[in-house]
């Protein structure tokens, strides 16, 4: 897009996109940490404790897709984008150099959560969740995609992908579909590829 249009119109654009995803953030107690370009940084439960701040993110994420979605049909726009959250313990305060600093968090914890952003292509799937998060939003509709071992992390991480809030999770409809996905992943980390794939085409 940035070679396609005038630098006014990509402002713009990034205005009227990184606006929306912020009060959506916002809404759901997040702190926003930088804007990388069309990305957004942020984090929970720091300044200030935040309950259930896995849950909170998790529903951010699922009105930042939502948001998204309002936004294209207004513009009649094709955008996409890709979310990855993780939770844990990582080192928050004023960072940088002596020169320049910002409020920012930075460590592991950190780093797992822009890599797992960075799978939502691979797997082709909107919002990338860990099993950590997961188990601190269990009504929340999830599906189990893979066990992966990240670049720059020794330990394997179980992802999820995120699929809708608990209204969604308690449809008779998805409640069959986990069902089956469950049967399939099970198959799938078995080695037993061919029955796995036929689940998949049902």
């Amino acid at each position: 897009l940035s070679e396609s249009l005038a630098p006014d119109a990509l402002t713009s654009l990034l205005n009227s996109f990184l606006t929306p995803m912020t009060e959506v953030l916002l809404a759901n107690e997040a702190t926003i940490d930088k804007y990388i370009g069309d990305a957004v940084m942020a984090f929970w439960n720091a300044p200030l404790d935040i309950t259930e701040h896995p849950r909170k993110a998790c529903l951010g994420a699922l009105g930042m897709v939502a948001s998204v979605d309002a936004l294209n049909a207004q513009r009649g726009s094709a955008l996409q984008i890709g979310i990855g959250v993780h939770t844990g313990l990582a080192c928050v305060g004023n960072l940088g150099s002596a020169q320049r600093f910002s409020y920012s968090a930075i460590g592991d914890t950190v780093n797992l959560a822009a890599r797992v952003e960075g799978l939502t292509k691979q797997y082709v799937v909107t919002v990338l969740i860990t099993d950590a998060v997961q188990q601190q939003a269990r009504e929340l509709a999830v599906l189990e995609l893979d066990c992966v071992q990240v670049v720059g992390r020794s330990a394997p991480v179980i992802l999820y992908a995120l699929l809708g809030d608990a209204q969604m999770a308690a449809r008779a409809d998805f409640i069959a579909c986990r069902q089956q996905h469950a049967q399939v992943i099970e198959q799938y980390l078995g080695g037993q590829l061919a029955q796995a794939r036929q689940g998949l085409v049902h």
